[in-house]
């Protein structure tokens, strides 16, 4: 990846090359009122902070804007609602929320990424004069995981393994989610009948337990196979298996910012800002970052500019 130049290396090189005096006549470059202030939100989990603070550093030392901090404002409603407002002028959504929960919000499940992305970047700019930014690869979505143990003995490394698995008779299966995914069209359910074992998951023993608790729960061998998310630090902390989903059931949740398009036109650098940031983002990055946070204790501020640092995004 090519060196970018940080606003602060910019007014350190012109300082060189041109002197104080110079810089006395080019004050605006420190002036936060030279191009406007934009204001930062974030959901109130930790992987949210973390995009949070990433794009509240980014644009931060890459453009002459003044960021204003809302990171760790609410739930999806809160921020997408301050969003709309006027409130805030960007925070980082997952493409399978806004498809559906956000209004107009949509039954149908698009496991693409490129299609959903479009789809929502349409809606969005004809209904809530809200434009998505550059998307991340890493997606956020349900998924089913077992233990080393279970899946050494089983050999069952997909889901349509685990129907097969299941619909071969082997129904002493404990499964353990939470009351919402067992309800949920995208969820068992939805799942159960996809992968055509909708009879024989009948058998099996499902226990509802807390999403927070799924992946301790497995990875002690008190249930063989539970839900969880896939950017979750917990499936590293627990050593745990994520079961392919080979037949795409699941949505998909890539991260991107949202973003008011008349922040936009007031303040075309928020998109040059955040440049080169959303490709750095594998989920083998946000579960590392997640980890360090969620799991080592580290400040999530502190967590996201480091990952900024080390990428030579700032």
């Amino acid at each position: 990846m090519p060196q970018r130049n940080t606003r602060r290396e910019v007014l350190r090189a012109t300082g060189a090359a041109a002197g104080v005096g110079a810089l006395a006549g080019c004050s605006s470059l420190f002036s936060g009122d030279s191009e406007g202030s934009v204001t930062v939100g974030s959901k109130n989990f930790t992987e949210q902070k973390i995009l949070g603070y990433i794009a509240y550093h980014a644009l931060s030392e890459n453009t002459d804007l003044s960021i204003e901090d809302q990171v760790n404002l609410g739930g999806t409603n809160t921020n997408f609602e301050a969003l709309r407002n006027g409130d805030t002028d960007l925070y980082w959504e997952y493409t399978g929320t806004a498809w559906q929960t956000l209004p107009p919000q949509h039954d149908s499940v698009i496991t693409d990424e490129e299609e959903i992305y479009d789809e929502v970047k349409a809606e969005f700019e004809d209904e809530h004069d809200i434009t998505l930014l550059e998307r991340g690869p890493f997606d956020n979505t349900y998924v089913l995981l077992t233990n080393e143990n279970w899946h050494e003995e089983t050999g069952v490394e997909t889901l349509s393994d685990l129907a097969d698995y299941v619909k071969d008779g082997n129904t002493d299966v404990t499964v353990v989610m939470n009351a919402e995914f067992q309800e949920r069209s995208d969820g068992w359910p939805g799942l159960i009948e996809a992968y055509d074992f909708e009879s024989e998951a009948e058998e099996l023993t499902v226990d509802n337990v807390d999403s927070g608790l799924t992946y301790q729960v497995v990875g002690e061998d008190e249930a063989d196979v539970g839900m969880g998310f896939n950017t979750d630090p917990n499936i590293l902390e627990f050593d745990l298996v994520v079961l392919e989903d080979d037949e795409e059931f699941f949505p998909v949740y890539n991260p991107v910012p949202l973003v008011r398009m008349d922040a936009l036109e007031e303040n075309d650098s928020i998109e040059s800002g955040l440049e080169g940031i959303a490709e750095t983002l594998s989920n083998d990055t946000i579960l590392e970052l997640n980890r360090k946070v969620s799991i080592d204790e580290e400040n999530a501020e502190d967590v996201a500019r480091k990952h900024l640092q080390d990428n030579d995004l700032i």
